[in-house]
């Protein structure tokens, strides 16, 4: 008999637990999986620079925000959340060359056009981890296992005619910097909620503030 009651909790315990629904970054993260290689940089970071040959890569006024961290957009799916500062040079050329805002090994380039990424794991002094993603790439010129410095030219932004021909206004550098990468690059597209933000994500722009120039 104590048998049986004990056996009736069970059964209506298990029908009481409602799976938690997995977030669209959970269903999709395993698709990326096999663009992802995990190798250490071979140097430590010792400064931080903006993303382009400008007049001094360490002053923030030498790049232009275009669209801002956690605003909501409707492009993909509808609501997520813009994880990454959108950038430009404050002075513009035909073609804009993209660079490595640290040292560090290119771990994952994944997608196509136009929405080809650079994913660079970064190592810091205190031997923990941080990763930049660079998004809109028409041309590049590295790949993954790649050790990289800050002056190794990664790739080329679309100019604006050919980003009308893509469909869009792509000629701009998505800039992220992340906590972890083990989404393996779809929280890109797929952030809904300010915790999924703030788990995977810093703000580019307070980053830069904080931190453009060499470490102390």
């Amino acid at each position: 008999m104590n048998n049986l009651i004990l056996l009736l909790v069970i059964i209506f315990n298990l029908f009481q637990i409602k799976d938690k629904p997995q977030s669209y970054i959970e269903r999709t993260r395993l698709r990326f999986e096999p663009a992802y290689s995990d190798n250490n940089p071979a140097e430590v970071v010792k400064s931080w620079k903006v993303p382009f040959k400008t007049t001094d890569r360490n002053k923030l006024k030498t790049i232009k925000v275009i669209s801002t961290f956690g605003a909501k957009r409707d492009t993909y799916l509808k609501g997520h959340i813009h994880t990454a500062i959108d950038i430009i040079p404050s002075k513009p050329e035909n073609y804009n060359y993209v660079y490595p805002i640290a040292d560090g090994v290119i771990c994952s380039i994944h997608l196509g056009h136009p929405h080809k990424t650079i994913v660079i794991k970064h190592k810091l002094p205190d031997s923990t981890y941080v990763f930049s993603s660079y998004k809109h790439l028409q041309e590049i010129y590295v790949e993954t296992g790649d050790n990289v410095k800050q002056e190794t030219k990664l790739a080329r932004l679309y100019t604006h005619a050919e980003a009308k021909k893509q469909g869009g206004n792509y000629d701009h550098l998505h800039l992220e910097i992340r906590k972890s990468f083990n989404d393996y690059g779809c929280a890109s597209w797929l952030t809904m909620t300010k915790e999924e933000l703030n788990k995977y994500f810093f703000d580019p722009l307070d980053f830069l503030k904080k931190n453009l120039g060499e470490i102390k």
